[in-house]
């Protein structure tokens, strides 16, 4: 997730939208609080890049929103208005870091692999990587689309923090 350093301005800008796959069609906006970015958060190595964001109002849950298990989606910039979903191919850590030839790549992400022509890029930041549960935050990459592997936060890596920083 984005280091929130002017975490005033950014909550202005950020909302969170559930209940609908197409942004602009039904779902219900929440207002950000406050987000708690990790203490330890390395903007120059991306490491724990992770945050905690608290809602003015609690969502509220239906038929069409549910909580989701930590292991939901959300839309940034100027981007298509269905959720996006590509297929994609997990790669280990090691193998990552080779392809990239960045050896910040640890067991606290999740690297994927795509076609040529479909990858995360940077207004993805802060997307989830969901199968049944949710299992990574976008973090880092080559830039789109150029068949690299994609880096996630690997969620499971910090549900003890999570849990903890919790408002």
């Amino acid at each position: 997730m984005v280091k929130f350093q002017m975490a005033n301005l950014a909550l202005r800008y950020l909302s969170v939208v559930a209940g609908s796959n197409e942004l602009s069609t039904d779902g219900d906006s929440y207002e950000t609080e406050s987000i708690r970015s990790h203490v330890d958060y390395d903007s120059w190595n991306i490491k724990n890049d992770i945050a905690v964001v608290k809602l003015k109002t609690p969502i509220i849950f239906s038929d069409k929103v549910k909580a989701i298990d930590l292991k939901t989606e959300y839309w940034v910039g100027n981007i298509p208005d269905n959720l996006q979903h590509i297929n994609l191919k997990s790669v280990t850590s090691e193998d990552c870091a080779q392809r990239l030839n960045d050896n910040t790549v640890d067991r606290t992400h999740v690297c994927t692999l795509t076609k040529a022509d479909e990858s995360a890029c940077h207004r993805d930041c802060g997307s989830a990587l969901v199968t049944n549960k949710q299992i990574g935050i976008v973090s880092f990459g080559r830039p789109c689309v150029q068949g690299y592997p994609d880096i996630y936060t690997r969620v499971s890596s910090f549900k003890d923090w999570i849990a903890q920083n919790r408002h």
